[in-house]
């Protein structure tokens, strides 16, 4: 496998390059953005770039699509006065000393009772833990309420999981295994339910081919727009 790249306008596309027993040239976009051809054996080079180039406005459009699936939160100080958000709105962070710890939502703040309010390792634990138990109940009831639709479709009976995720807003394998980013809670309750149905969706189509974007134009008819203001949100 070789690196390679061409330029389109003022963007450089890398790709690597691999040889196989085949009759065309294929280009796969994949969700970290990398970007890997696989072409015939003895294909000359010319030819490759000029077919990367040819394809260069779908390959941006690709990573833009997966860009958009990559969780942006900046890192937190966990002090007093910070922003944090939970289910679209922000909130101030307010710490308190107490002898008992926790977290609950008072009026425009996220509270935390802490022991001691210098152990940021601890609050950011607190405040996972916090949210976590409030995505247990509101992802999982916006997951249950979209699972009619799928029903329909005759794809089996999809299974959920959240965790923390570095890279994905959301997931979905062939045997049905949906996970959902914890960090989702953070987002308005549209935005959380459009990457569900996007994944959702993959239950029919595990790609981003045309038929993909036809489904999910149809149970999500404003994704576009919901989903520029998840990536706005989430900065």
């Amino acid at each position: 496998m070789s690196d390679y790249f061409i330029q389109y306008g003022n963007t450089r596309i890398s790709y690597s390059l691999t040889f196989a027993d085949r009759k065309t040239l294929g280009i796969r976009v994949y969700p970290d953005k990398s970007v890997h051809v696989i072409a015939p054996v003895d294909t000359p080079q010319e030819i490759i770039s000029n077919k990367v180039h040819s394809k260069a406005a779908w390959i941006v459009k690709q990573q833009d699509f997966f860009l958009a699936f990559h969780p942006f939160t900046p890192p937190r100080r966990f002090v007093s006065g910070e922003t944090h958000r939970y289910l679209g709105k922000q909130y101030r962070l307010k710490l308190i000393d107490a002898k008992y710890e926790g977290v609950k939502l008072h009026g425009g703040n996220i509270v935390v009772y802490i022991k001691d309010r210098s152990d940021k390792a601890r609050i950011e634990k607190l405040m996972k833990a916090w949210y976590r138990s409030k995505a247990d109940i509101h992802l999982k009831r916006l997951f249950e309420e979209n699972l009619s639709w799928v029903k329909g479709l005759h794809v089996g009976t999809p299974t959920l999981k959240l965790r923390w995720m570095n890279k994905r807003w959301g997931s979905c394998n062939k045997s049905g295994a949906i996970q959902l980013n914890l960090e989702l809670i953070k987002a308005s309750k549209k935005c959380i339910e459009y990457v569900i149905i996007h994944e959702l969706c993959h239950l029919v189509h595990l790609n981003h081919s045309t038929a993909f974007y036809d489904l999910l134009d149809k149970y999500s008819p404003d994704w576009r727009r919901i989903k520029d203001e998840l990536e706005k949100m989430m900065v």
